[in-house]
């Protein structure tokens, strides 16, 4: 992968290390993959560990003689610091489970792998079989597709049963396995990617065929050349992307369209994604789905929190993208994509940016009632942190502090709430057990008091 400009970016030892991973990878994989048949295997539907393990879940496939078939496994890299000198992977579904019942069908069925409905999860992790099918569609036309859904109330449907009909199965071929079954036999064919650690040419071409599939179907739909893929219409924003609003209303002044993906069918996406030139967002799902976009194209990356999405820089290398990172953010949690809060803002790297772009300029503006949200939400989260989540809190709040200014003219009261907030934070990043207990709801009320009196 080409090297990151990183003139937008914070300078810190965990950022470093997961840049210095994405430019040193190699992630396209010259490999021929292969396709099995397993006669008289069973398929064990996920039995659920937790969504923070490694792996998620057990469950995959065992031969007629019960070993585990490796090849059933689901791999994704998520994490840089997991990564061990052996090359090894983390799994999201590995190994066998005793089985209590077993049913029995008498019918040769496709291996698709496990399921979750997450977009962007579903894009890189679980169509990673399905290139067998576009590579033979004749084969497996009436076969059926098996899936082991992660969740009991996961279904396929939407977007996610759009994608699967531009690969050529059909709703009546898909099978949601929810209880382990002997079949007569399996069909198990190579991964051809593994998010964040390597894609193959199978992948390439069966997302080329979905592309082709798309703009094929006749569909009125006004294309930009410049696009914002918004999150404002998505109802968990709320409580989670804070001041994105200002990001966006940047990026709308400097001619982009925001656009809302959600609003789309699939073939829509993909026609409107063919359209672009530019495609900016933050940090999420969406970017994802630029790997329905022309190879080459421009994007721009709002990141929102100190650790930068590596399952994103394997779809940049993918489809050669021209990216730019850029840091508009506050943080001071060590907190997931998938959980939040987030803060952004307007911040030296964003305006940096714009300088350098010949963009009109983003507005500093006032952001009281977006800081007291965010720390309001982060409160919450505060009394369950573990030890170890203490210990990076400590770095970020160092990392953090100097930037995290409140607002750029004080008053006598905002002098107080700011020096209440940086006392609530130095005590959570000395990591007390005393504080935590006695004392965390003492400092929260007089923050509390102090955002009353910008009410009065």
């Amino acid at each position: 992968m080409k090297k990151i400009n990183r003139k937008y970016l914070f300078d810190s030892e965990c950022s470093n290390n997961i840049l210095e991973f994405a430019e040193d990878r190699k992630y396209f994989l010259n490999k021929s993959l292969d396709i099995k048949v397993f006669e008289d295997a069973t398929l064990l539907p996920p039995a659920f560990i937790s969504w923070i393990s490694s792996p998620w879940a057990k469950g995959g496939a065992v031969d007629e003689n019960n070993d585990y078939i490796i090849g059933s496994a689901s791999r994704c890299l998520t994490n840089v610091s997991y990564i061990k000198k052996d090359d090894s992977t983390l799994y999201r579904l590995f190994d066998a489970y005793p089985i209590k019942e077993l049913e029995y069908c008498n019918e040769s069925v496709f291996y698709g792998g496990p399921f979750i409905k997450q977009w962007g999860h579903f894009l890189l992790e679980f169509i990673t079989r399905l290139w067998a099918i576009v590579q033979d569609p004749e084969k497996y036309k009436d076969m059926k597709v098996v899936f082991l859904p992660m969740r009991d109330y996961d279904e396929i449907d939407g977007t996610f049963l759009e994608l699967l009909n531009l690969i050529g199965i059909r709703k009546e071929q898909i099978l949601l396995l929810r209880k382990p079954t002997k079949f007569r036999s399996v069909i198990i064919p190579d991964e051809c990617v593994c998010a964040s650690w390597f894609w193959t040419k199978e992948y390439k071409s069966l997302i080329n065929h979905v592309i082709s599939k798309a703009m094929e179907k006749n569909v009125k739909i006004k294309t930009y050349k410049k696009i914002y893929l918004s999150r404002k219409n998505w109802a968990l924003s709320y409580d989670r992307d804070i001041g994105e609003d200002k990001i966006e209303r940047f990026f709308n002044q400097n001619g982009f369209k925001s656009l809302s993906m959600e609003k789309y069918s699939l073939v829509e996406q993909i026609h409107i994604l063919q359209g672009a030139e530019h495609v900016s967002s933050a940090i999420c799902t969406l970017p994802h789905n630029l790997i329905f976009a022309r190879d080459g194209i421009k994007s721009t990356i709002i990141n929102k929190i100190p650790k930068y999405g590596i399952m994103q820089f394997l779809v940049d290398d993918m489809k050669k993208l021209e990216v730019t990172y850029i840091d508009s953010y506050l943080a001071l949690f060590p907190v997931g994509y998938g959980d939040g809060p987030f803060l952004f803002d307007i911040n030296k790297n964003l305006i940096s940016y714009a300088k350098d772009n010949g963009m009109k300029l983003p507005k500093r503006e006032a952001r009281k009632d977006d800081i007291i949200k965010y720390l309001d939400l982060c409160f919450e989260k505060i009394e369950d942190f573990t030890d170890e989540e203490l210990f990076v809190f400590r770095n970020l709040y160092k990392i953090m502090r100097s930037r995290f200014q409140l607002y750029s003219n004080y008053s006598k009261r905002e002098l107080i709430f700011k020096k209440y907030f940086h006392k609530i934070m130095w005590k959570l990043s000395l990591g007390k057990k005393n504080f935590h207990l006695e004392k965390y709801i003492k400092y929260k009320m007089k923050l509390n008091k102090m955002k009353e009196m910008y009410y009065q």
